[in-house]
């Protein structure tokens, strides 16, 4: 990247089918345009190779991936190459810490896949492709590289455990291989860790829950300790939850809430568990949310809207207090927010 780092928001619009770059002021938490490119597909999540300027793109409501090149200078993305995996509904992408592999959760299509990285970041061949039904909604690979989940919302409704290979590429069912939600149909949607890597906590669509786990670093197994409600008690028209996120301090947690149309806040106490302080008012349908690196501001697309609101995260109590709305085009789909 760039020798002076500076921060800059993403935004994926599936109905414009394009990738639009922010500059973000630091101080302010104010975005300026700074280009919009092509995506070549209806954009969906995406994924910044971690030492290349190369961008990667699951073209949601198709069965195509995409890689771009990056202009660091312009912000402007060239299409590298984009393969048809014949898996419909691309929901969540990754590479490794090394980017030599492309790890895909799919929605449709179910299942997830690894594709090999070429040297200059192109998508290459299909590694593997392991088959768990329907409903993959996202790829995480732990930080030691040992592991990976893939969650499911319903009707699969599971949390598939897989063991890494770092040097190959290759998945193996980890024993057990599949974690079920507390209980009924709950539907495990994203994934995220506390800094400290000892506590993973899982979004559920349907139940509009998170679920904290205590997770095993050694056999790289989740184990479940709570289930704590996203929406507000005297809320009864349910709805369904969509990402989740911890900040960079470790001290709070969020989760969206399309249907209610808010991010929870909740506080993170020694041992994992979850606590709510609040919930705060964001743009219809708030599919994705991102904190930047530093944890001053939170971005929140709303998908409905054609919005996104820019928040000050209070760093007191980490309670959110918008300061900016952008129009940002038709169904933005993903919010990620980074250095360049």
């Amino acid at each position: 990247m760039t020798a002076q780092a500076q921060p800059v928001v993403f935004v994926s619009l599936t109905g414009d089918e394009a990738i639009k770059l922010y500059d973000l002021d630091p101080q302010s938490g104010a975005l300026k345009l700074r280009a919009t490119s092509p995506a070549h597909g209806p954009s969906g999540a995406l994924f910044l190779h971690p030492s290349r300027p190369v961008l990667y793109d699951g073209h949601v409501m198709s069965s195509t991936l995409a890689s771009f090149h990056l202009d660091t200078a312009s912000g402007e993305l060239t299409l590298i190459n984009k393969v048809d995996t014949g898996l419909d509904t691309p929901a969540h992408l990754i590479t490794d810490p090394a980017g030599r592999f492309l790890l895909t959760a799919y929605y449709t299509g179910g299942g997830v896949t690894v594709h090999r990285l070429d040297d200059d970041g192109a998508i290459g061949d299909l590694v593997q492709r392991i088959d768990t039904g329907p409903k993959a909604h996202a790829v995480l690979l732990t930080e030691d590289e040992r592991f990976v989940f893939v969650p499911h919302v319903c009707p699969n409704n599971k949390t598939s455990q897989f063991r890494f290979d770092a040097s190959t590429g290759q998945l193996s069912p980890n024993d057990p291989s599949v974690l079920a939600p507390p209980e009924g149909e709950l539907g495990p949607r994203h994934i995220c860790f506390r800094p400290l890597g000892d506590v993973a906590y899982i979004v559920n669509e349907q139940a509009n829950t998170v679920t904290a786990h205590r997770f095993d670093p050694e056999r790289g197994t989740l184990s479940i300790f709570q289930d704590i409600s996203t929406l507000p008690a005297d809320y009864p028209d349910g709805g369904n939850t969509a990402h989740v996120e911890v900040h960079p301090n470790g001290q709070w947690c969020y989760a969206s809430n399309r249907g209610h149309d808010s991010i929870v806040g909740y506080n993170i106490d020694a041992d994992g568990a979850l606590s709510p302080f609040g919930h705060y008012p964001v743009p219809a349908s708030p599919r994705s949310f991102n904190i930047d690196p530093t944890g001053t501001y939170l971005y929140c697309a709303g998908e409905a809207a054609d919005r996104m609101t820019c928040y000050q995260v209070d760093a007191t109590n980490g309670a959110l207090q918008p300061i900016a709305d952008y129009e940002v085009g038709s169904q933005p789909f993903w919010v990620m927010v980074t250095m360049l």
